[in-house]
């Protein structure tokens, strides 16, 4: 389970989810360029589907992949209020993930895995642990521009939430101003004395 880094240095980790359409994944990837940060883009296998530029992109310019299942099915059903995934239910979610990204890209989510909607319990850790995914990656930080915040709200709410070790989630999505917010958060956040790292720093390969 990763959730928060280390915590005695001043630095945070940036991810982003990608499972609804390419929004501003172009902008986010320009801005993360511009600023040389080295972000995890937590996505799914439909997704990776329907944009294979901006996943070669995102690969081609050093970022690490998260396993977020092939299309957002809850794994313990809590979120949706449905029944639970069986075992080969969520292998089969992960391995059609797997296989697209390293047929499309010639990369792997290997060992990171994201739960769609956070849902997770024990046999979810234990399944995706059995698949080669050791790390279970939550978040410190969540932006809220999923749930439509403005920019002004996420760069604001970004900040205030700030603490060393900090993984902080955001979406591609254009239902989300979190593109848009990205580089107020970045400068906010080194003026205030963080670095940025890989989630791999937090979580090695």
């Amino acid at each position: 389970m990763v959730r928060r880094g280390d915590a005695s240095r001043m630095v945070v980790a940036l991810t982003f989810d990608a499972g609804a359409d390419a929004g501003y994944t172009s902008q986010i990837l320009d801005t993360l360029s511009a600023n040389g940060i080295v972000a995890g883009f937590g996505m799914t296998g439909r997704w990776a589907e329907q944009y294979p530029q901006l996943l070669g992109r995102i690969v081609d310019e050093g970022h690490e992949l998260i396993n977020h299942t092939y299309d957002h099915r809850s794994f313990t059903g809590y979120s949706t209020d449905s029944e639970p995934l069986s075992q080969a239910g969520r292998w089969a979610q992960l391995d059609r993930t797997e296989a697209i990204v390293q047929q499309l890209a010639g990369a792997t989510t290997l060992p990171y895995f994201r739960p769609p909607y956070g849902d997770y319990d024990a046999s979810v850790n234990a399944d995706v642990g059995a698949r080669g995914y050791r790390y279970n990656v939550m978040w410190t930080v969540d932006s809220l521009g999923w749930n439509g915040l403005s920019a002004d709200e996420i760069v604001a709410r970004c900040l205030s939430l700030a603490e060393p070790g900090a993984v902080y989630i955001f979406h591609v999505g254009s239902q989300s101003q979190d593109g848009p917010a990205l580089q107020r958060v970045i400068d906010g956040l080194r003026a205030a004395g963080y670095t940025f790292v890989p989630l791999s720093a937090f979580a090695p390969r």
